[in-house]
């Protein structure tokens, strides 16, 4: 009986340490893989800021962290390899590349993750985990995530965004988002409202791939914002991601991060300019489609009176 016991006690133990095995082989389907070339260089990042960006209302997110990476002439330095992400590769800048990049400029004091694979949703704790645990071990001092608020339409071009501050202190030039008791918002006139641009409440909430982002950083006592405007959700929106760019750097007074917009500027105009043509041609379409369908009954209200009008023998 006492060796039944023990043959049973250590079975329990071999399970258990299986068990254990299997967690720690679950965790382990995700890492953040340097590249070769980076390893060869064997130099450390300087504390850097990560930018992230991912697809979402207006692509404001991913055409603002391929503007960084086009205008800072960063590199690639890792990767993130996941079972938890979609498989596959993107075509960009001439080249095959992984979806889940992480790149630095230069001086390796400004980071840029980008995620263009979808994340099942049942790993992305382990994905995101994983990337913090590199944010960690390579002192990441800030995250800041850059997105868009899905709007119906073309966004107004005076529009602000809103910056989410992890210690409260950060606000923009609306200082939205504040808690401010002198304020009103009832008593405020149309026009006032009007004038003083968008207004959000007081309170937000973020999800997904950003928002689990910004709670890892919370989890990990790393410093996070995230820049968000409003976009137009299936319209590419380089106007909003210039807009976002400004933020960043208002926010951070980072002279690296001074980057000219101007040529995102042009591109936004072109594309509002080619919204409102088609537009303004839906609406003559729809327009003359009204027109004809008046047309039809008003025939068919004549045609009416007419046979209501013959007389017979």
């Amino acid at each position: 009986m006492a060796r039944q016991i023990t043959r049973l006690a250590g079975k329990s133990n071999a399970t258990a340490n299986r068990d254990i095995d299997n967690e720690r082989i679950f965790e382990s389907k995700t890492r953040v893989k340097p590249l070769s070339k980076v390893i060869q260089r064997n130099k450390k990042l300087n504390s850097p800021i990560l930018i992230a960006g991912f697809p979402g209302p207006g692509l404001v997110g991913s055409i603002s962290t391929s503007y960084i990476i086009d205008k800072l002439e960063m590199y690639q330095i890792a990767c993130v390899e996941s079972e938890h992400i979609a498989p596959g590769v993107i075509y960009v800048g001439g080249k095959l590349r992984h979806p889940f990049r992480l790149y630095s400029n230069k001086e390796r004091n400004v980071c840029v993750l980008v995620c263009e694979a979808p994340i099942m949703i049942q790993g992305m704790y382990s994905v995101l985990n994983t990337v913090m645990k590199w944010g960690l071990d390579n002192r990441v001092k800030e995250v800041m995530v850059l997105d868009g608020i899905a709007v119906e339409g073309l966004p107004d071009s005076k529009r602000t965004p809103m910056i989410l501050s992890s210690d409260g202190k950060s606000a923009d030039a609306a200082n939205l988002l504040r808690d401010d008791g002198s304020i009103n918002i009832a008593n405020k006139s149309q026009q006032e409202a009007a004038d003083s641009g968008p207004f959000y409440a007081n309170t937000a909430f973020i999800g997904g791939i950003a928002g689990g982002l910004l709670s890892a950083c919370l989890s990990n006592g790393i410093a996070c914002k995230a820049l968000l405007v409003l976009a137009s959700s299936g319209i590419p929106d380089p106007e909003g991601a210039a807009i976002l760019l400004e933020s960043v750097d208002n926010t951070t007074n980072d002279e690296i991060l001074k980057i000219d917009t101007k040529q995102l500027r042009e591109q936004g105009a072109k594309v509002k300019r080619r919204m409102e043509e088609i537009m303004r041609s839906i609406r003559e379409q729809q327009a003359q489609q009204y027109q004809q369908q008046e047309q039809q009954q008003q025939q068919a209200q004549g045609n009416t009176h007419v046979r209501q009008g013959i007389m017979y023998g």
